[in-house]
């Protein structure tokens, strides 16, 4: 298990105290439930994990930004993409997922933007709409991508990597949902043909989501 210096800062306010409670409890001989804050503590890091994902990039793809299942792959609405109509993309995060996000694409961060919200399960569908979330626009060669972390009910924090004005690659890590999460990927609607359906598996910065198609090149 990896864990890396990012995530660590993330994940030891969530590891720390039954670590440290777990071995005061040995000390006093609770064997039982000194062990149990040990497993807490063991079971919180593993949710903060961040493998190395190796890539060959194809500037011509758009990668998964996030580990889980697809929810929804559709028409939107979304201001922050030239013209307001995008292809959406969405992945729901179960507590199992590594729940590092990573850029779908290359460019430069243009715009970013904490939205408060609501804190309902993420894999309902009003969750895309309503709950605390972390919007980040990406311009690159292609176009225009909007990455929109959201909160789910359990830890309700999201933790960003990345600053406007940075310059980002096909994979590179860009921030951490704590726990149950959504991640969604919007693109240009008509610059790209997905690559996924409702129900497939996918890992963040390995597997393509879309293809744009050739001579589309949206700003």
């Amino acid at each position: 298990m990896i864990v890396t210096r990012e995530s660590w800062a993330v994940a030891r306010r969530y590891v720390t105290v039954p670590l440290i409670l777990g071995g005061a409890l040995l000390l006093a001989g609770r064997r039982r439930s000194g062990l149990a804050a040990l497993g807490t503590a063991g079971a919180s890091l593993l949710f903060f994990r961040d493998p190395e994902r190796p890539l060959d990039p194809d500037s011509d793809v758009v990668y998964a930004a996030a580990d889980g299942f697809i929810t929804d792959v559709e028409e939107a609405r979304e201001d922050w993409i030239p013209g307001g109509n995008a292809l959406r993309i969405s992945t729901f995060l179960s507590i199992h997922n590594v729940h590092v996000n990573r850029s779908p694409v290359e460019g430069s961060i243009v715009k970013q933007e904490e939205v408060e919200g609501r804190f309902v399960p993420a894999f309902l569908g009003g969750a895309k709409e309503e709950n605390h979330q972390n919007r980040i626009a990406i311009d690159g060669p292609k176009g225009r991508t909007v990455v929109v972390q959201i909160a789910g009910m359990v830890a309700r924090r999201i933790s960003r990597w990345v600053q406007t004005g940075e310059s980002v690659v096909q994979g590179q890590r860009i921030g951490l949902i704590h726990f149950g999460s959504r991640t969604d990927v919007l693109l240009p609607a008509g610059s790209a043909d997905p690559l996924v359906n409702p129900g497939d598996r996918v890992r963040a910065g390995v597997t393509p989501l879309a293809r744009y198609r050739k001579g589309e090149n949206i700003a």
